[in-house]
């Protein structure tokens, strides 16, 4: 019998995992509403033909950034915000909130590498930096800094459905039960690796 090592790795979320059983309800949720009008697609249908999930651990590049805006007689104003990178296909922006993370062991067959490394990351977050925060400024452009820049490992549950009525591959957060299937869509394509600064 061979054992497989685990990997350990810093997960994107506190680490509470949506289970196997309750996956059908979430395929059936990050349907677009067309596919669930059509006839006999519920969450029992998706229970039936579910032919295989897996738990994988995709890759994204987090910064935490500080952006420091002049106002000159007083002080600058530092402000602090997060930004993300997605090390497959190079997707970015802004978050909200600074996520949790959590310390997790995986099998690494399951964990997707990275094709954007650390030595190109910065190129991105400039970019985001440049596009989106700087955007926010009329007048005086603010500097900017990368305080601190980590990978991370988002996990997604791939669900693959197969039947006549519908064949498809579905990603789902496996944090927040909501589909990736946006994300996903740009791991095939090279647009945001192209369009860089």
């Amino acid at each position: 019998m061979k054992v497989t090592m685990k990997e350990k790795i810093v997960l994107l979320g506190k680490g509470n995992l949506i289970p196997e059983n309750e996956l059908a309800k979430h395929a059936y949720r990050a349907m677009k509403w067309n596919v669930k009008w059509k006839r006999g697609l519920n969450e029992e249908f998706f229970r039936k033909h579910m032919r295989e999930t897996e738990l994988i651990f995709h890759p994204l590049w987090v910064a935490k950034l500080l952006v420091i805006a002049a106002r000159s007689p007083f002080p600058p104003k530092k402000i602090p915000m997060m930004g993300f990178v997605d090390a497959v296909s190079g997707y970015r922006g802004l978050l909200s909130a600074m996520p949790h993370m959590t310390e997790f062991e995986a099998d690494p067959d399951k964990i997707a590498s990275p094709v954007i490394h650390s030595e190109k990351v910065t190129k991105y977050i400039q970019d985001i930096q440049q596009k989106q925060i700087n955007r926010q400024y009329l007048l005086k452009k603010p500097k900017h800094q990368i305080v601190e820049l980590c990978l991370l490992y988002l996990p997604l549950w791939k669900v693959n459905v197969q039947s006549n009525q519908l064949q498809e591959i579905i990603y789902i957060n496996a944090n927040t039960g909501e589909s990736e299937d946006y994300m996903s869509k740009q791991w095939k394509t090279e647009k945001w690796l192209k369009n860089i600064i």
